[in-house]
């Protein structure tokens, strides 16, 4: 008994380090001795990292079981490492590193080193050398933050230079390739209308190209119908390409031929030509047959007056013969008369059969010579007004006028045309040639557009890939945001939870303090009657047998008043555990916060890998945040700790522990449990209580580790 009252609070009870479900043991009492100085200078500083821990990866974290922590790479002496750091914990880190690593094995978590500290917390930071290593990581952070800052902004400039000469390079390419299309239509329009301005001129002319295939002015039989002049002029005057080939007459030409020629071989041309294609009736045809029907008529008339002519002449022979040598003398003179006649007659006989072969050498048709030269006029007559067919405009000599007239405008007409004929050739080889320089031009364009049109396309397909990267990067900037947005309202919910913890830390520190002030008059009100009692022993020392009697009462009395003063102090334990578990159970509803927030971070870091500096630097922010929080936390758990830190021990001086009961005891007071390792209640009885899930925030272990 007296070795348990010697013995100090926090070691009367055994360390609670049952894990799972299993019961806590009753209280027993401890058998080593220990020395009775104060412990106050060997508290676990939360700032020291620890021992190195074997694990699989270097570095973990005790924030939750399913992040590790990552050190400085500082090797920890000795010196700093935490005394109350159990052999076992090689153990618990196992079982954490299992439960974390089992769904994201690569997450570091870094705690944070700078937070709201007090003036202890920052000279043990400046003595252990982590204020520099935080200046260092804050520095880096900076450094980081702007180099990514300046990288984007950088892109950003480029992506707009990049539109902006595509932008340019549109306008560019719009006006070259409008201007370019503009001067190929007016050239094509100056085409289509001189082709157009040709093609009237053909529809103009009027020619029998069939019938001139077959025109006997080509042949040489007929070459003197005109004279040889004529017939050289005419070949001189004739292009070699209409002699070389004659094209397919314009639809407004004749059907049928009227020059001489095409009436001379009139008789002999099928009823049903390749220019027709059908057997249609002629008028012309029919008006041809009926003069050469009138024609037939006066012919047999001619000949019918030639031979009545002959037949007088035969008759005035006989009777001349016959009657010669009755009237010779008288007759002289109508002899000679007759003769002469005759003569003139013989002469123009001669003369008209002359001028009849040399009529019928002129290639006219016509049995005599009347025949041919009504040839010969209907055929001038039917030049004449081929001329005006193919001719237009107003001719000045009339339909009667003389052949040689019409022969001479034929001709100057026929030099005309060879003439113009001749300059439409010229120029046509000249527009083919201008024809096959723009075609080459039109192609080397379509050659340069098809380029711009493909460089265009490449250009709208990099386009498209850009704006698709900036859609991208917009989407994960947006959900940034939204994990921003998220992140703060989850940081101003612990703010304020922290805040109302805070406030009622303040309210128990206030009451501490008050009970504090209220133990200490206590004990000054113990000291002043230790003292009287002291007077009193020493006056009654003589009176040794009574003063046994009275030491034998006084003990029992002792005993039972620390048994008192114990359940006393026992329940004072137990209502603030109570209090502790609630604070507790808070503390666990914060980390399955942060237990749901790291969730979030992990899911946004697979979903968003090309983010993953922006997502580490706000992961890295939230992360200072609740380190912040947890520091706070320890701080005033620390506090409250220190407050409700072991009453003092108690002396050897049985009377004085005596007497210090009897003024601590007061009337209708229970008696006070014992006190746990940290000062707070403990439960004193033997019921099983179920092992809270670790926070992450280290003050489970904390308790358990100084124990």
């Amino acid at each position: 008994m007296w070795d348990d009252l010697e013995t100090p609070i926090a070691l009367r009870r055994t360390p609670r380090r049952s894990t799972g479900n299993a019961g806590v043991t009753a209280p027993s009492v401890a058998a080593s001795k220990t020395p009775t100085t104060s412990r106050t200078g060997k508290r676990v500083r939360f700032s020291d990292p620890g021992p190195e821990l074997s694990y699989k990866s270097p570095s973990s974290t005790g924030l939750t079981p399913m992040v590790r922590r990552s050190t400085i790479g500082v090797t920890p002496s000795r010196k700093r490492r935490r005394h109350s750091t159990p052999s076992d914990l090689q153990d618990v880190h196992d079982a954490d590193e299992l439960a974390g690593t089992s769904e994201t094995p690569n997450v570091v978590r870094v705690l944070s080193l700078r937070q709201i500290l007090d003036d202890r917390l920052k000279r043990r930071i400046r003595r252990n050398g982590l204020s520099e290593e935080m200046n260092t990581i804050e520095i880096e952070k900076r450094h980081e933050a702007q180099r990514q800052a300046s990288e984007l902004q950088h892109l950003r400039e480029e992506l707009a230079e990049k539109d902006e000469e595509i932008e340019r390079l549109k306008d560019a390419t719009i006006l070259q390739d409008t201007a370019r299309i503009m001067e190929l239509e007016q050239e094509v329009g100056h085409l289509r209308a001189e082709l157009n301005r040709q093609s009237d001129r053909a529809d103009q002319t009027h020619h029998d190209w069939t019938m001139a295939a077959r025109d006997p002015f080509s042949d040489s039989v007929d070459d003197d119908g005109f004279g040889d002049a004529t017939m050289a002029d005419l070949v001189c005057s004739t292009p070699s390409r209409a002699r070389a080939s004659f094209p397919t007459p314009p639809c407004t030409s004749p059907t049928m031929p009227t020059t001489p020629m095409s009436i001379r071989r009139f008789a002999s041309s099928p009823v049903s030509h390749t220019g027709v294609q059908a057997q249609l009736p002629d008028p012309e045809k029919e008006l041809l047959e009926a003069e050469l029907g009138s024609l037939r008529l006066e012919l047999g008339k001619l000949n019918e007056a030639l031979e009545i002519h002959e037949a007088l002449r035969a008759r005035m022979a006989d009777r001349l013969s016959s009657v010669e040598s009755s009237e010779v003398a008288g007759n002289d003179d109508v002899e000679a008369h007759l003769g002469r006649v005759l003569q003139s007659l013989s002469d123009k006989t001669a003369a008209l059969a002359q001028l009849n072969s040399s009529i019928s050498s002129l290639g006219f048709r016509g049995n005599d010579a009347g025949d041919i030269v009504s040839s010969v006029s209907r055929a001038l007559r039917s030049a004449r007004l081929e001329l005006e067919y193919i001719t237009p405009g107003e001719i000045a000599l009339p339909l009667s006028s003389h052949g040689a007239q019409v022969l001479d405008l034929v001709l100057t007409r026929l030099r005309d045309l060879a003439r113009q004929v001749k300059e439409d050739e010229a120029s046509i080889d000249e527009y083919h040639s201008l024809e096959l320089s723009l075609r080459q031009q039109l192609g080397a364009r379509v050659e340069a557009m098809d380029g711009l049109q493909r460089e265009l396309k490449r250009s709208t397909c990099r386009l498209g890939e850009k704006d698709e990267r900036i859609t991208e990067l917009e989407i994960g900037t947006d959900r940034l945001k939204g994990a921003i947005e998220k992140y703060r309202r989850d940081v101003s919910e612990l703010e304020t939870l922290v805040q109302t913890m805070e406030e009622q830390g303040q309210d128990a520190e206030a009451r501490l303090q008050a009970n504090v002030e209220t133990g200490k008059q206590q004990s000054a009100k113990r000291d002043t009657d230790i003292a009287a009692l002291e007077e009193k022993v020493t006056s009654v020392l003589s009176q040794t047998a009574e003063v046994r009697i009275q030491l034998a009462d006084v003990q029992a009395k002792r005993v039972a008043n620390i048994t008192a003063l114990n359940k006393s102090h026992g329940t004072a334990l137990a209502i603030r555990d109570a209090r502790v578990t609630e604070l507790r159970g808070e503390i666990d509803s914060i980390n399955e916060s942060l237990r749901n927030a790291h969730e979030t971070i992990r899911q946004l870091k697979v979903e968003n890998l090309g983010l993953k500096r922006d997502i580490e630097g706000e992961k890295k922010r939230a992360k200072q945040a609740v380190d912040s929080m947890k520091t706070e936390l320890e701080r005033v758990l620390e506090m409250s700790e220190g407050i409700l830190a072991t009453p003092k021990k108690v002396t050897d001086t049985g009377r004085r522990c005596t007497r210090s009961s009897d003024l601590l005891k007061t009337p209708g007071q229970a008696a006070l449990p014992p006190a746990g390792p940290s000062g707070f209640l403990v439960d004193s009885g033997k019921g099983k209580r179920k092992r809270r899930h670790d926070s992450g925030l280290g003050f489970l272990d904390e308790e358990e580790y100084e124990v």
